[in-house]
């Protein structure tokens, strides 16, 4: 524990230290079991024996477990069942580098292949946009289970956006899709949430899902809303003046400008929701102060 409070204190006096870190594979795997981002130990599913950790020079990450048991004698990869275990092929040092220094730092994938590539990582743009790929999808799973299981309450401004994403090349693979957006007033907490569309059965099923009863609802006026069910109470910002949805609509200009500095090419189809839940993670970690490396250690040791 002493540990692992000492290189969070590292990631925050020194956003390099993932680049320091990197110089060496053996310090790095140490730092990942630290992180309980490598198994420390590991049970051979074929006999329920557990493995021995054994060093062989001669495997990419230098260590393998072996099975003691003469009946089975099997070896696993120490990355097995982890996030890393997707890219076998990757050294340990780049994928920790391309993790926790160019994704948290959001560099686009080009831009990292170049940095990696000038250090004398040979890495293809692809494998990178996969990699980044099966990160927002841990933060996808994190969302869904420790995030969107809360409740907005009190004041809370909806608003609905129009996000345009890329379905195949050229201008006629631009496809259009609809977001709703949620933000509680008093803690800036906020939730968006990919629909198929916005009308009333859809909105009412969001804001009784994921806000308390008899919450106080602030919306555009849009049609959708004219039926929002009771004890919720809501007004129409075009009908009262005194109200306004500037937080909503600043969340949808803060996701816009993320989206465009991580992936100038644009979002390929099927990634949106995830893409929006990734900049929507970001945005409350900086609300809630916390170091974003850190959080990702979180996330990727539990739900990779």
């Amino acid at each position: 524990m002493e540990r692992n409070l000492q290189v969070q204190e590292l990631l925050r006096q020194n956003p390099d230290f993932i680049v320091a870190l990197t110089q060496d594979h053996f310090r790095t795997l140490r730092w990942l079991r630290e992180q309980r981002l490598l198994p420390a130990d590991f049970t051979s599913p074929c006999c329920g024996m557990g493995c021995r950790l054994v060093v062989d020079r001669e495997r990419l990450d230098g260590e393998e477990f072996r099975c003691p048991m003469k009946t089975c004698r099997r070896r696993f990869c120490i990355r097995t069942d982890t996030i890393f275990g997707k890219f076998r092929r990757t050294p340990l040092i780049v994928l920790v580098r391309i993790i926790f220094y160019f994704f948290t730092e959001q560099l686009s994938p080009r831009r990292a292949t170049r940095r990696l590539n000038t250090a004398g990582y040979l890495v293809r743009v692809r494998t990178i946009q996969r990699i980044y790929r099966a990160v927002r999808n841990s933060i996808q799973r994190y969302m869904n289970n420790e995030v969107f299981n809360q409740v907005l309450r009190g004041t809370i401004e909806i608003d609905e956006a129009l996000f345009t994403h890329r379905a195949g090349p050229g201008p006629r693979g631009l496809r259009q899709v609809w977001a709703i957006g949620m933000v509680e007033r008093t803690s800036r907490l906020a939730f968006v949430f990919v629909v198929a569309n916005r009308n009333s059965a859809t909105i009412n099923n969001l804001i009784q899902r994921y806000t308390l009863r008899g919450s106080f609802i602030i919306h555009d006026g849009w049609q959708g809303y004219n039926n929002i069910p009771r004890p919720w109470r809501h007004v129409d910002v075009n009908a009262d003046e005194n109200f306004t949805t500037s937080q909503v609509e600043g969340l949808w200009g803060q996701l816009r400008a993320r989206i465009r500095n991580m992936y100038s090419g644009g979002v390929v189809a099927g990634n949106v929701e995830a893409v929006l839940n990734e900049v929507l993670w970001r945005r409350n970690v900086d609300f809630a102060q916390n170091d974003i490396q850190e959080r990702l250690i979180h996330i990727l040791s539990r739900y990779s």
